[in-house]
Order: structure tokens, then sequence, then C-alpha cells
């Protein structure tokens, strides 16, 4: 992605050995957890186990039942998020999958969105 690319919605950018997982419901109701690699109020950039990625493909209505880790998520839970895309990862065993926020409140979007810009200065991800 151009570095110059502008977003709809900044991103908080978390590493992989911070270990945050999301915990999702796929369409047939079989449920999967997957690290998060990226978050904004426009949607989620996880990282899918390769043996678990066969069960998504693009389109599928997740549903994030709750994000695990050190900083308080939980007021993002319930939430529905449809594949957008599916690639390789350089992360050896795991597939990146980017997800967009869907039939999301405009008061969640917003906490979201203040949530992330918080977490981006406490970080030091400044753009």
């Amino acid at each position: 992605m151009p570095q110059d690319e502008k977003r709809l919605y900044p991103r908080l950018t978390l590493n992989i050995e911070d270990g945050y997982f999301g915990h999702f419901t796929l369409p047939n109701q079989e449920r999967v957890a997957a690290l998060i690699v990226n978050l904004s109020a426009g949607g989620i950039n996880i990282a899918v186990a390769e043996a678990q990625s066969h069960k998504l493909k693009e389109e599928d209505i997740l549903e994030l039942q709750q994000i695990a880790g050190g900083t308080s998520f939980s007021f993002l839970k319930q939430l529905r998020a449809e594949v957008r895309w599916m690639k390789s990862l350089d992360l050896t065993g795991y597939v990146s999958v980017g997800c967009r926020f869907v039939d999301i409140a405009e008061d969640l979007r917003e906490q979201l969105s203040r949530f992330v810009t918080s977490e981006r200065m406490a970080r030091g991800q400044y753009d």
C-alpha cells in the first residue's frame, strides 16, 4: 500500500507479540480466534492461522464477540465485520484478513475512533 494513501479512519497498529486476539463467530456459527494486526473505526485486520483460513472467504460476515489482551476493548463486542480481502502474511502459518465493520452504530464508531486516537498517541503512532 502506498505510504501517501489517506484512510478514512486512522489505524491503531498492534504488534503480534502484544497478543491481542479477537474471538469471532463465523457464518456457520463456528468460532475462531485470530491475532489482531490493526484496528480502526472502519474495520479490523486480523491474522488467522492457515489451518483455520479455509473456513473464511471474502464477503463472509463475521461477528466479533470480544477482544482479549492487555488494553480494555470490552466495549467492542457483537460487532459485525465483512471479510473484504485475504492474503498471505510474512508471518509463517498465518493469513492476513481485512474486514470492514458493518451496521455499526454511529456512537460506537465515534467511541472506537476516540479510543484508537488515544491509543495511537500513547504508543507514539503519529502520522
